[in-house]
Parts: C-alpha cells; structure tokens; sequence
C-alpha cells in the first residue's frame, strides 16, 4: 500500500492515496499527481497475470511524457495523451500472449486558467465539489452506469449490482487513432476559487455512495493528505472488494466556503447534465420595510437622492470591485509553465543543462537535445528534467567532482525522463535525493558507482522502466524514506563479492518492489526487513543470483504467482 502523499502546486493543493483493499493482493490502481503543472488523474488496470499493473503502469509514463509538454490545447492534449497511451498499450500487448487483453480505464484532469479540462475512458470517476453539492462530472463507460445516469437504477441498486465492473470501453484493447473524437470523453468545466476535485477508481466508487464521500470531504477540508486517507478507509471498512485510489484537490477558498457555514449544503446534486439545480435553502429573504416611515429615514432618503453621494458611491463599489477582481484573477490563474531547450552547440537559449535549470520556475520543463554534458546537475523544486529522445542524453561524472552528477532538491515534486547517468571513475553516488518526491523514468544509471542512488530521510523515489547498472549497490533507505522500483532492470556489474544487499531498509522506511529483474546481487535483495517482509518484497519480481548462470539465467523469486483477475469483461476487445 502506499501512504497518503501531499502535493502543492501554484493555487491547488493536492493528495493521493492508492490501496490493494481487502481481498486482492496486488494493486492495478495508479494514481497521478503534478499540481505545479495542474495534472491528476486516476489509471485502473484490467488483465489477469501481471497485464493491468503493466498497463497502467505503461499509460502513467506515456500520459506524463505527452503533459510535460505545453503544446496545443488542453482538450487536445488530453485526448492525444490517452490516445498515445491506448496504441502503446495495444502494441505490447500484441507482441507478447501472456499480455493478450491486457488494458485500463483512465480518468484524467488538467487545470489551467481556471479551467478544468477533462479526458475520460471506462469507469473511474471524478466528482466536482462547491458548498452547494457535490456532481459527478463524467459517465461510467458500463452498461450498469448507464442505466443509474439515465435514472434507470439508483445508486444503492448500481453499487451492488452483479455486472457492474464490467466496461465497454477501455484504454489498450483495441487501436486508436489520435485524433478519434468518439474514443475519450472530453469535458470542459470552470474550477472555480471554492472547488475541489476528487478522481477516484470503482473501487471507492462502488463502496462509498456520494452522501458519504461528501459527508467526508467536509470533515476534512483543507488538508488534502486526511481527505483521501480518509475515504480509503471508509471504502476499505466497507468491505473493500477492489484497489482502491483517490486524487483530491482543492482550490485556495473551498475549505474557508464550507468553515463559513455553507458546508452543512454539501450534499449530493445531480450529475453534470441533469436537472437544474435546486434553489438555496438556507437563504432568508429580507423582511418588508415598515408602513410607517419617520423623519429619520426621510432624512436618510434626502442624503441618498444627493447626486455627489451617488458618484461617492459608485466610486467606492468601483475600487472595490477592481480590487476583488484582482484578487479573484490573481486565485484563479495557474501559471502556463513553460518548455526550456537545451542544445549544446547550437543556436540555442542554453547550453548547459544547469544554466537551463537556474532559470526555470517550479512546473517548468527542462528539454535536453541528444548529447553527452559533462556537469554537476542539481534539479530543484518541481522542475521537471527530460531528454527529447529518451537514452539520447547523457550526464557523464567527472573524476573530480565532489558531488553526485545528479542530485534532487528542494520542497516540491520533481521529475527526470530518458536521462542517462554515467561514471568515467569510481564514484560514490549515481543521484542523490532530497525531494518530498522524486520520479525516475526510461532512465539509465551506469558505471562505478558505490550506490546507485542515496536517499534522506523523508524522501521519496520512484524508479520506472529504467535500467540500473552499477558496481555497487542501489541504496540505503531511510526512516520515513520511500522507494519504488517497478518494471526495471537492476543490475549489479561487478564480479568479486558483495557484503551488502541491493536494498538495505530501516524500520520506518517505505519500500515497493514490482514486475522487476534483479541480476548479480544475490538471492538476500532486501536487508533490515523481517523473513516474511522480504518474501512479500521480493515476490513479483525475477532475481538472478551471481553465479548461477550470469544474465539470462532467471529464477522467479519465491512467492511469485498470478495477479487476481479483473472480473471486467470489455465489449469489442481484439
């Protein structure tokens, strides 16, 4: 399981939280979080075997490389991200049998000038949330969810009906074009000062009705982190039948709209598209002025009728007005984050990556062109550092530098995709983090490294799809550190004996391990856990014991076995 995760980009603030729930052992749910950049969103894996946490997985890493790019739309951003993320998912899943069907179901939101664009496929969800109620902004791709939207079925009756997992539309099993306008669902809607979002998988959906996930989105507003630790828990203790994810965000005035007395109306409405909404209940009308009128108020009626007590007036409501203009611009715009180019030896704005770097703001891109860059790179708060062409991009160490050639710092979330890291020496440290999250994707770390990567306390590193080969070991993880590792080879190169395993963990530390290949560190991979800990860790990945045949000689480490299939059965799959 994964703890609760807080995120704060320029206006929202943001949470996650993702749960195998109580009767499957594996996870298929992905939960995707850039509130610099305003992205959310919720993956739901559909596949027997390992097919729905690769599918999943493959759409979060196709979904961000298309984001990370601030060009066009964001309705056509959206569409083409999901898009991208079907024909990958399709292709894999055609070269390989033991991936056949495998899919997932997205929903995806974008937040931008105070807008909130929305791409939606299958049967995840995502609720708007004001004082006045709550609305579900997207339709289930289900013929069950169809039947409650068209009123033919009440909540109660959908949640427990016997085919409601099954979707007729998913993101995988059959090809795309990008530009298919009947393929995601694209909704527009404006996100006001006072809102809040939740995206969440079925199942959190199929659990909690909406009376009670609004009932616990009041108790907890204005601190993301409780709010969907909150509804994890309230859908686990009614029963938890699936994985279940939530992503909440909210706006800088939803919490102060609800503490001023209007979250008492924060009850279920209608979904987007029904019916009008009902009129306030909780307004009082003014009462009727008294028939008699006395000298006071004829006095009164004498001073309004003044022509230079109008243009007072009017002057006054004018700066007022202007003011909370202002104010309301200055709440409801997010930044456009900006794109900038590296090109060593080329017309280009920059030349070095730490140049680039030292000019860009939290929920920037830095793009670096092909080459081989010879620099100590410190990538700080929610910047974003990503190669055009993923393994084109090479940070190479020099042999005396004193610092790791990549570190990660600061107070916000930061990514690295397609970026290699390589060593001319023996150096201590591959990438240093001391981030509240760091994500690492298509990414290489190779050569005479003691330790791939060190972690601080408190940080957080999530490794994807990405090839480790080193001479020492991965890492060390700390109290309160948490490291994933999914779908990645790790490797360790060297071929005298190693004293230390690939992981050592302390007691509080995080640790996740996935669908990974480990090759040359030994059959102990994970140290400072118990027996039972580390058999959990392990399993789901292949390990390759040194000396036991060398690369391509795999053993399915103990534990091992089939996922728990989706009872999903799409309609005009391949």
């Amino acid at each position: 399981m994964a703890e609760p995760r807080t995120f704060a980009g320029p206006m929202l603030r943001a949470a996650a939280r993702t749960h195998p729930g109580r009767v499957r052992a594996n996870n298929e749910d992905v939960p995707l979080v850039d509130a610099a950049r305003g992205v959310f969103g919720v993956i739901d894996g559909i596949g027997g075997h390992a097919g729905g946490e690769i599918a999943a997985a493959m759409a979060k890493d196709v979904i961000v490389q298309r984001l990370a790019r601030p060009l066009g739309a964001p309705a056509d951003r959206v569409r083409e991200a999901i898009a991208i993320a079907n024909n990958e998912i399709f292709k894999r899943a055609a070269d390989s049998s033991d991936l056949a069907g495998m899919a997932c179901v997205i929903t995806l939101a974008l937040v931008s000038d105070g807008r909130l664009t929305i791409g939606h496929v299958g049967d995840a969800r995502l609720y708007k949330l004001r004082a006045g109620g709550i609305r579900k902004l997207t339709r289930d791709h289900s013929p069950v969810g169809e039947r409650e939207d068209a009123g033919e079925l009440s909540e109660a009756d959908a949640m427990r009906h016997p085919h409601r997992n099954e979707v007729f539309r998913d993101v995988g099993t059959v090809f795309r074009d990008k530009d298919e306008q009947e393929f995601v669902d694209i909704i527009d809607e404006p996100l006001e000062p006072d809102a809040a979002i939740l995206l969440c998988t079925d199942g959190l959906s199929d659990m909690l009705p909406g009376s009670t996930i609004a009932h616990i989105v009041r108790q907890h507003a204005g601190s993301p982190e409780q709010v969907v630790e909150a509804l994890v828990a309230a859908a686990n203790d009614a029963g938890g039948r699936d994985n279940i994810t939530a992503v909440y965000a909210e706006m800088p005035l939803f919490a102060d709209a609800l503490a001023g007395g209007a979250g008492q109306r924060l009850t279920p409405t209608e979904p987007a598209g029904g019916n009008a909404a009902q009129p306030d209940r909780n307004a009082m009308a003014m009462p009727a002025a008294p028939a008699h009128v006395g000298r006071a108020r004829r006095a009164a009626r004498a001073v309004v009728s003044s022509r230079m007590t109008w243009f007072a007036a009017g002057a006054v409501v004018g700066v007022i007005g202007a003011l909370a203009l202002t104010m309301y611009v200055a709440t409801t715009q997010v930044r456009a984050p900006r794109t900038l180019i590296v090109a060593p030896g080329r017309t280009s704005s920059f030349t070095s990556i730490t140049a680039a770097i030292a000019s860009a703001s939290p929920g920037d891109v830095v793009r670096v062109e092909p080459g081989v860059y010879r620099e100590v790179v410190e990538v700080r708060d929610g910047i974003d550092l990503v190669a055009s062409r993923p393994g084109t991009v090479t940070i190479v160490a020099s042999a005396d530098a004193a610092r790791p050639p990549l570190s990660i710092v600061g107070a916000l979330n930061v990514r690295i995709a397609g970026i290699r890291i390589e060593a001319e020496k023996s150096a201590e440290i591959g990438v240093r983090i001391t981030a509240p999250e760091a994500t690492l994707e298509l990414v290489e770390i190779v050569g005479p490294f003691r330790h791939a990567f060190a972690l601080s306390p408190g940080s957080s590193i999530s490794v994807r799809g990405s090839r480790i080969a080193v001479t020492g070991t991965l890492l060390a993880v700390p109290d309160d550190g948490h490291a994933t590792f999914v779908n990645s080879i790790l490797m360790r190169t060297a071929t005298t004996a190693l004293s230390e395993p690939a992981i050592s963990a302390s007691p509080s530390a995080h640790l996740v391990l996935r669908g990974n290949v480990f090759n040359g560190f030994g059959s102990d991979i994970v140290e400072g856990v118990t027996e039972a800990q580390r058999a959990q860790l392990v399993g789901g990945n292949t390990v390759v014991a040194a000396g036991r045949g060398g690369p391509g000689v795999s053993e399915p480490a103990a534990g091992r076995g089939s996922s728990v299939p989706r009872s999903r059965t799409p309609r005009g799959g391949r």
